[in-house]
């Protein structure tokens, strides 16, 4: 009787455990969590830049001329330890300002002529730089604005090995559950015995990230001295959380 009251305490502490693992004999079931705290090791900016022109081939030239400008200045200042990355190019068509109250026609396919003629193309670009350099990401991102990137900002910061934080947390959560389990056996008078199973309810790999540094030619000087800008995160909280079934010694 006293295993049987034990079970109906504990489905009440962690219901889910209850209903996804149930007791099968002298079991006792508990759910431990652990968190451990790490300074970022990667900071991320994301920014994005804009090149316009008559033509298509006008736009896109200036678009490039911009991006390696933000390339080269700001891979300076990071001393060649980023990673820079860019995606969603568009090129779209700009025109007049007559045409954007036309009845509607805003929303609708438009002819290359009249009062919605096609006036000029805007190409557009979103980029991004990893870095381990954290304290510089703020001045980093300032120079890449002063280089022609809009909307600069410093997005997150992350860890190069997400993945350890993640083992240590469940190494953490385990003990607990451990110590839990022990105390429990020992209120009811029995003694504690082995592991029989552990479900990690929190563990994704598609969250642990790591940064590999690429090599490449040193980038050239960054222009002018920036504006610093100091940059101090708060620590990552990385948690995990266990249920564990403990066998109660005979």
């Amino acid at each position: 009787m006293r295993v049987v009251a034990l079970g109906a305490v504990l489905a009440c502490a962690v219901p889910g455990a209850a209903q996804d693992i149930q007791p099968s004999g002298r079991t006792i079931q508990v759910m431990g969590s652990g968190k451990v705290s790490s300074m970022p090791t990667i900071a991320v900016i994301d920014y994005w830049m804009a090149g316009e022109g008559k033509t298509p081939d006008d736009a896109t030239t200036a678009l490039v001329a911009r991006q390696k400008a933000i390339v080269d200045g700001v891979g300076g200042l990071l001393g060649g330890t980023a990673a820079m990355t860019n995606s969603n190019l568009v090129v779209i068509a700009a025109r007049g300002p007559q045409c954007d109250h036309a009845n509607g026609y805003n929303a609708q396919p438009r002819l290359s002529e009249g009062p919605c003629a096609i006036t000029g193309y805007l190409a557009t670009m979103q980029g991004s730089i990893r870095t381990p350099l954290v304290a510089k990401a703020g001045t980093a991102a300032g120079l890449a604005s002063r280089l022609g990137a809009r909307d600069a900002r410093v997005q997150n910061f992350i860890l190069s090995d997400g993945g350890a934080a993640k083992r240590a947390a469940v190494v953490e959560a385990v003990a607990e559950a451990k110590r839990l389990a022990g105390a429990l056996a020992a209120a009811a008078g029995e003694k504690l015995g082995p592991i029989l199973a552990i479900r990690d309810q929190n563990y994704n790999p598609a969250e642990d990230m790591t940064v590999v540094a690429m090599s490449a030619p040193a980038p050239p000087p960054a222009p002018r001295a920036p504006v610093e800008i100091q940059v101090k995160p708060g620590p990552i909280e990385t948690n995990a959380q266990v249920y564990v079934t403990f066998a109660l010694a005979p």
